[in-house]
This record gives C-alpha cells, sequence and structure tokens, in this order.
C-alpha cells in the first residue's frame, strides 16, 4: 500500500497540471491563444479590448499593453502577465517593480510568428503538448498556395487610408491567401497611404476591414480600379478575427483564398 502511495505521489506532477496559473492577458491575440490552449479558467484579467471567446465578458479587464490598470492588475494577484515586447516598455518595468513577472512576447511579423507566440504560451502555463496540437492544427489549416501570378490586393485596415506594409503580418497574411500586399514593400507596418497612391497601384482586390463597400465604390476614380471592375471589393472577412495574430486569422485566410481564387484563376487563363 505504501509504494502504491508513493507511486502516486511521484506520477501527480505528470498527470495533472496543479491548479494552473493566475494569469492576466494584456492583448487580444494573446488571451484567444490562452483559451484555444483549453486555458480560459487561468485567467484572472484581460485587455479591455478582449472581446473574444463571449466568456472574456465575464473576466475583469486590466487595461492594455499601452496603458495597463496597475492597481487592478495587483489586486489580482497574478503569476504572469503576457504583454508585447513591442509595446511601452515601461509596461514591463512598472509590472516587475511590483513584483509581478511579465512575460514580453516578441511582435508578430509573419504569420509563422503567431506559431511562436503560441509555443512561447504554451511553455510558460506548462502545456506544451497542447501548444503542439494548436500549432498543428493551425498549420494543416492553412490553403495551399495556388499557382500562377498572385492577386494584387490593397488593405484598408481603417478609414483615412491606413494601410499595412510589409513588416505586418496581414501582409503576409495575404500572400499565404494567393495575393500580394500592393504596399508589401515598404519596411513599415502600419501607415496612411493617400488615394493617389492606392488609385496608382490599381489593385485587382480591396479588402475593407472597416467601412463599406458602397462608400469605397463612390470615391473619386475608384469605378476605374480593377478591383471595382471584377467585383472583388471585400468586407465579409472578420474584421477582429483577421486583424489580430491569433488562432482565428487562420481561418480568415482560408476565407480570403476562395475569394481571390476566380481572380488568379482568371489570371492563368489570360
Amino acid at each position: 500500500m505504501r509504494d502504491i502511495f508513493l507511486l502516486l505521489l511521484l506520477c501527480f506532477p505528470l498527470s495533472a497540471r496543479a491548479e494552473g496559473k493566475r494569469v492576466v492577458s494584456l492583448m487580444p491575440s494573446y488571451t484567444e491563444i490562452i483559451f484555444a490552449l483549453g486555458a480560459g479558467k487561468d485567467l484572472v484579467g484581460v485587455s479591455n479590448f478582449c472581446n473574444y471567446p463571449p466568456e472574456t465578458a465575464k473576466i475583469e479587464k486590466a487595461g492594455d499593453y499601452l496603458r495597463p490598470n496597475l492597481e487592478k492588475v495587483y489586486s489580482l494577484k497574478p503569476d504572469v502577465v503576457f504583454t508585447g515586447a513591442w509595446a511601452s516598455a515601461s509596461t514591463a518595468r512598472q509590472l516587475s517593480s511590483l513584483g509581478i513577472k511579465v512575460v514580453t512576447l516578441p511582435e508578430e511579423k509573419k504569420v509563422d510568428d503567431i506559431l511562436t507566440t503560441v509555443r512561447l504560451i504554451a511553455a510558460e502555463l506548462g502545456l506544451k503538448k497542447e501548444g503542439e496540437k494548436l500549432e498543428k492544427r493551425l498549420s494543416a489549416s492553412l490553403p495551399r498556395k495556388p499557382a500562377g501570378k498572385p492577386v494584387k490586393v490593397y488593405i484598408e485596415a481603417d478609414s483615412g487610408g491606413w494601410t499595412t506594409g510589409g513588416d505586418s503580418f496581414l501582409s503576409d497574411a495575404v500572400s499565404k491567401a494567393g495575393g500580394v500586399n500592393v504596399f508589401g514593400r515598404e519596411k513599415r507596418g502600419y501607415f496612411q497611404a493617400t488615394w493617389e497612391e492606392v488609385l496608382l497601384m490599381d489593385p485587382e482586390a480591396v479588402i475593407l476591414l472597416n467601412g463599406g463597400g458602397d462608400e469605397f465604390v463612390s470615391r473619386p476614380m475608384a469605378k476605374d480600379m480593377a478591383a471595382v471592375k471584377g467585383g472583388r471589393v471585400i468586407t465579409g472577412l472578420d474584421r477582429d478575427a483577421f486583424s489580430r495574430p491569433g488562432p482565428r486569422l487562420f481561418g480568415e485566410i482560408g476565407k480570403l483564398a476562395a475569394l481571390l481564387a476566380p481572380a488568379a484563376h482568371g489570371d492563368d487563363e489570360k
């Protein structure tokens, strides 16, 4: 009997993950990853912008990566806080000065970088196997890159001409869907492009993450744009899912690939 008891003591750490950690996430994408890993119950605080999955509505809000509510975070007594290394450096310093463990994660500039974030979060939470499974599932969900010339795509991330350059994971997401970002050569993440610049690029497809297609088509000379002529002003992508470097982006890439496929096939036939 004593031998069985000792055996149980030795095996317990391997068969169960203790009680889990008290976790605060200051980025919506990190929150979505934590839930996808099956550790949503460990979250005691999330950012003000965390709205997926619906369960986040019941979790205490702790500010965000640029403006964390330090008093709130401290009161939640977290074992670890996840924030972005590219965000305000003072965030990590302030939280660390309070004796809180802070894990700063690198900015995702490519879709594959999201898988790295998954691995880092999973390792910190003691969920290595779960992380490997999630990584494989997400990788397998990516569409095969179509043969032929990629479709020229303009991404309008927000009103006012805000778009993405080559240093944004969205540019890579478009590439994996069979397109090419018309501003992909810009070594920037997000910037404002003038309407004249967009017209000169003459994209074959447009992704609108804010605003409607009717407004876009009504802009000066928009009707002469290849994307408008071809009926490829795309408004059906989920804004949050597509604009966050999290698990849901992979499904949106598949949707985008299906929307771009007719354009790619047309190019092949010419």
